[in-house]
């Protein structure tokens, strides 16, 4: 697997293409479609994107024998803690060791940041995500509700995990 760090436009507009397709695939058993196409718009979509990596972070298409596979976005905190913010892999792909192999990179981008920790925020209804952090090493330190706008909100577990 390798890591492609999003800079320009058309690296991305794919990225905002596969995150589309990916969240309308795996999320509607867990949100609403109206949360979904809330949640593309709002933080998925190429201008947020930008806006995001003009903000500090760091967007990485993963890609297996050429193909775009899924995607990861993380920042580095000035806490010594690496926020991973983003992690998704396209259905065909999952359940396939690809995860580990994402984890290995942001592991060492943890360390390379001289971090101490990774954290994330998982959907509470999200069982498949949160088992494989917790298999991973992860444990939940909290839980949070976020609004979102647009009468919806996040109803997450954080969960950290030193490094």
């Amino acid at each position: 697997m390798r890591f492609v760090q999003a800079k320009d436009k058309s690296q991305v507009s794919r990225l905002a293409l596969l995150a589309k397709e990916i969240w309308e695939e795996y999320y509607p058993a867990i949100i609403s479609q109206g949360q979904i196409a809330h949640m593309i718009d709002t933080f998925q979509s190429p201008a947020a994107i930008e806006n995001q990596i003009k903000e500090g972070m760091q967007y990485y298409l993963t890609v297996t024998d050429g193909e775009e596979i899924g995607y990861l976005a993380y920042t580095v905190e000035q806490r010594n803690a690496l926020l991973l913010s983003k992690i998704y892999i396209k259905r065909d792909f999952r359940n396939k060791g690809k995860s580990r192999e994402v984890f290995e990179f942001i592991t060492q981008q943890a360390r390379n940041h001289r971090c101490n920790k990774i954290w994330l925020t998982v959907n509470k209804n999200n069982k498949a995500a949160i088992d494989i952090y917790l298999k991973k090493g992860f444990t939940v330190t909290e839980s949070v509700k976020k609004d979102i706008g647009n009468g919806f909100y996040m109803d997450d577990y954080v969960m950290e995990y030193s490094v």
